[in-house]
């Protein structure tokens, strides 16, 4: 299994769709993978129909599965920004829209955070000893005239239109803004992710200490141990995506000839930490002894497996219980996320929406 095929995390807030994934299918377009919806062995593989025909899926879940089926790729990212994009229109409630729009404007600004970071890592690369001007603008003014020069001599090397690279330079600082291009940067979102997932595990920690007779047959201390290992391999992995900005010219030069590989690995960190942000924002919204315990076993279920190609990715070492599924809680019942007992749980799904980073 590889995290293509194992598809990309969803937050639908209909309760039957907890934990499903979409990937592309040659024959159907769009799928959706999901868990056995009592608990047991086995996935579901569903078209849309076949989602309407398991569950009322809401209008919120509908419109995004339509916006789905327009993208021309299936990873995290895009399914992340079609998310955001549903959730701007309202369907999910105004807490979740406005935070959507918050998020929007967040990444925008570290895509140009991100861009400027990467020309002038290029610059102070190839022309460290050029000038630098005074006040703001004049520093602005070199470092365009500077970039210019710059990308000028790397286009003669790799025989490339100058058009090219600069069009690269943008795209890589794109690509790379959700990882962050400063080494301390944590305002990126995938270290704040990182973050979150850290502080997620240490809170179980304290809770359970102080009062284990509240875990469940282990479940708790073993939730933990998975998000401890998911933080560490995904920090491993941001710190091999941000080790490649030391030398900016190979980089972009790498981007030039082999864009596919270029996404493919700056890319990984996203892949990794897919699906946990959910489980993280279930924790964080149980507030009591009662919902915590409610939580975690609602968490279980979700805990992403890693597929073994994570394997070639990290140079921590991988448990292999991460690579197989955590456990299985079953149900003889699924009254508890049927009728009006749908309605909260949609509730809070939607106020989870707004949670996200």
């Amino acid at each position: 299994m590889t995290f293509r095929s194992r598809g990309v995390s969803v937050s639908f807030t209909t309760p039957m769709l907890a934990g499903a994934r979409v990937r592309q299918s040659d024959h159907r377009g769009v799928e959706i993978v999901m868990p056995n919806p009592s608990g047991g062995r086995g996935i579901y593989v569903l078209n849309w129909p076949g989602v309407r025909a398991l569950c009322n899926p809401t209008m919120h879940d509908t419109v995004l599965f339509k916006r789905f089926c327009r993208l021309a790729t299936i990873d995290p990212a895009s399914i992340r920004d079609a998310a955001l994009e549903v959730a701007c229109e309202g369907l999910a409630g105004r807490p979740a829209a406005e935070a959507a729009e918050a998020a929007i404007a967040h990444d925008s600004a570290q895509r140009v955070r991100a861009r400027l970071r990467l020309v002038t890592a290029l610059v102070e690369q190839e022309d460290s000893g050029g000038p630098s001007g005074t006040s703001a603008v004049e520093r602005a003014a070199a470092l365009d005239r500077r970039a210019s020069l710059v990308l000028h001599r790397i286009a003669l090397s790799v025989g490339r239109p100058v058009a090219d690279l600069a069009a690269a330079l943008t795209a890589l600082g794109d690509l790379l803004a959700p990882v962050g291009v400063a080494g301390g940067d944590r305002e990126a979102r995938l270290p704040r992710l990182l973050m979150r997932l850290r502080d997620t595990a240490a809170d179980p920690s304290g809770w359970l200490s102080s009062d284990p007779d509240e875990d469940i047959r282990g479940l708790g201390a073993t939730i933990r141990g998975a998000m401890a290992t998911a933080f560490q391999s995904g920090t491993a992995v941001l710190q091999k995506i941000r080790a490649a900005l030391a030398d900016p010219t190979l980089l972009l030069k790498r981007r030039i000839n082999d864009p596919g590989g270029m996404v493919a690995r700056s890319t990984r960190c996203d892949w990794l930490l897919d699906g946990w942000e959910r489980v993280s924002l279930l924790w964080l919204s149980a507030d009591s002894s009662v919902s915590r315990r409610a939580a975690l076993l609602e968490m279980a279920p979700l805990v992403p497996v890693l597929p073994p190609e994570v394997l070639q990715w990290a140079d921590t070492a991988i448990p292999a219980e991460a690579t197989a599924q955590l456990c299985r809680v079953t149900s003889h019942h699924d009254s508890w996320r049927t009728g009006s007992a749908a309605f909260r749980l949609i509730e809070r799904n939607e106020k989870l929406l707004a949670m996200r980073v």
